[in-house]
């Protein structure tokens, strides 16, 4: 492990200390404050439905016990009838009008029945004989009471009554029934069951009023007479709350699952998470800004090993420390400067012996007798009339005074264009002009260097490997044009094209003359890897060499 890192790990693991036991403690007491809060939220909504259910029932029973203590009513159903017409005036004027009135009121009633002692007829479903509904188990208590009793099957809720007639000695039988619209009744716990909890509603005996559709079979037997906060059900605690309905005396009974209630309070918690992970981070921070104070010289001095190691031998290596790390530079610096003093001893010899072979290559040809010859082969070429030999002349003349550039190895760009238009000039008289020569040079670009015989050699590579091959014409193509402060040359033709397989190895191996290899190995030498020739080739459509170097005036 690194010393750097071992103070980093120090420092850190003591301030870490208190930061995350006052963050636990904050996170723990949080988190709990809020469950409790979700869990009042939770019981607040609960209260309410159950008081929302609460005004329902008391608004049925108003209308039921309005119903039961119309006179009209009451006298219709105990009296006894000897004319037909005289029943059909009650059951239509009395019976049917006040229980459509009734039913106007609420939409939540969807059918009122009166059973009766009588000897009214049934009529429909609103006037049927009594003896229907005496084995009903709810039947003895609603003949024993004298308030509204609610009663329910699986699907139905029912509202009962009992008609008491105080004005007769012996009153017949006669039972008010409502049928409630359960859906409808029961709708102010929708709210809560679409968070996800569970609706268990039973009577006063324990009965089961309402249940939502997962609080049936086993679950009913885990209730109990005292209540519970929580409890385990299908392998999920589960959060318990309850309340009343004290106009029917039912209990209400909510089951939610603990997880839900405290996904709610993530929000907060994980902002308190993130804050103990911030500082978390400014302590490393710290740890490495201190950590550093102490290393900051070993660390000078690893980076200058590296930036020796990369072959880069300019570096400031000093230190006026007179400690052990400031012996070590200075050791290190001292090897450093030996090292550059061989290096510049050999590599000053080897440029000055590519000198002496320059030099001596440029003196096997005397430039003045080679233009003196040219000019005296134009001379007898116009005597002649010979134009085509003049023209041949005056270009070969052009390209080899462009292609000595007096011994300097770097010429203008508009040189280098000049130099390979006359080259291009001499190769089209030497092919008859069988192929098209196309210039996209930007005016932009003439300003600047380049090092000289850089384009030529790229166009001789299109007219002998991609022009000459094909079976007529073609077409060479030489661009140039400024990009992101670089000189950027293309050469296209549309030749026969290069073989992937050889075109991967052409700026590896060495050709005979002075090929693509030699331009792309002048470039990076002179301007850096990143710099040179891009190939690519398409077999039958031809190929395009790009050449790429940084723009020098």
């Amino acid at each position: 492990m690194k010393f750097q890192t071992k103070i980093k790990l120090a420092f850190l693991l003591i301030s870490m200390i208190p930061v995350v036991v006052l963050g636990g403690f904050c996170y723990s007491q949080t988190r709990s404050l809020l469950i409790e809060q979700s869990k009042s939220d939770l019981n607040a909504a609960l209260q309410q439905s159950a008081l929302t259910l609460n005004s329902q029932l008391e608004g049925y029973n108003k209308i039921m016990n309005y119903l039961s203590f119309d006179q009209e009513i009451v006298n219709a159903a105990n009296h006894t009838y000897t004319s037909t017409f005289e029943m059909y005036d009650q059951l239509v004027n009395v019976i049917d009008q006040n229980f459509y009135t009734a039913r106007s009121l609420n939409v939540g009633v969807e059918r009122i029945t009166l059973y009766t002692g009588s000897n009214l007829h049934q009529h429909g479903q609103t006037v049927l004989p009594i003896d229907e509904i005496i084995d009903m188990d709810w039947y003895p208590g609603v003949m024993k009471s004298t308030d509204v009793q609610w009663v329910s099957d699986n699907h139905n809720m029912y509202s009962v009554r009992r008609i008491i007639d105080t004005k007769q000695i012996d009153p017949k039988d006669n039972v008010l029934l409502a049928h409630i619209n359960k859906d409808s009744l029961f709708q102010p716990f929708e709210t809560l069951q679409s968070q996800g909890a569970e609706i268990l509603i039973t009577d006063s005996s324990g009965q089961v009023i309402y249940a939502t559709d997962d609080m049936q079979g086993d679950t009913l037997s885990q209730i109990t007479d005292k209540p519970v906060d929580e409890m385990y059900w299908r392998g999920t605690k589960e959060t318990v709350l309850q309340s009343n309905i004290a106009t029917a005396g039912w209990n209400v009974i909510l089951y939610k699952p603990t997880n839900l209630i405290t996904d709610s309070a993530w929000a907060i918690v994980l902002t308190i998470l993130l804050i103990i992970v911030a500082c978390i981070v400014a302590v490393a921070v710290a740890s490495s800004l201190f950590s550093r104070k102490f290393i900051t010289r070993i660390e000078r001095l690893r980076n200058n090993m590296r930036t020796v190691e990369e072959g880069q031998l300019e570096v400031n290596i000093s230190s006026d420390s007179k400690d052990e790390i400031g012996d070590l530079i200075r050791g290190f610096g001292n090897m450093v400067e030996k090292t550059k003093e061989l290096i510049n001893s050999v590599y000053v010899k080897e440029i000055a012996r590519k000198e002496y072979e320059m030099k001596a290559l440029q003196a096997q040809i005397n430039p003045h007798f080679l233009y003196n010859s040219l000019s005296l082969i134009n001379w007898r070429a116009l005597r002649i009339r010979a134009t085509d030999i003049s023209e041949m002349a005056q270009l070969l003349s052009t390209f080899y005074r462009t292609t000595l550039n007096k011994g300097d190895n770097m010429i203008l760009v508009s040189d280098e264009i000049l130099n390979v238009q006359s080259y291009m000039k001499i190769q089209l008289i030497m092919h008859s002009n069988s192929f098209d020569v196309e210039y996209q040079i930007d005016d932009a670009i003439l300003i600047y260097h380049m090092p000289n015989l850089m384009l030529q050699p790229l166009i001789e590579n299109a007219i002998l490997h991609g022009i000459e091959n094909r079976e007529e014409g073609g077409t060479i193509m030489l661009s140039g044009k400024l990009e992101n402060e670089c000189i950027i040359f293309e050469v296209k033709d549309n030749g026969i094209g290069i073989p992937q397989e050889r075109l991967s190895l052409l700026l590896e191996s060495q050709s005979k003359g002075y090929g693509l290899k030699n331009v792309n190995d002048r470039a990076k030498l002179m301007y850096g890897e990143q710099y040179g020739l891009i190939l690519s080739s398409i077999i039958e459509e031809g190929t395009q060499v790009m050449l790429r170097f940084p723009m020098e005036k």
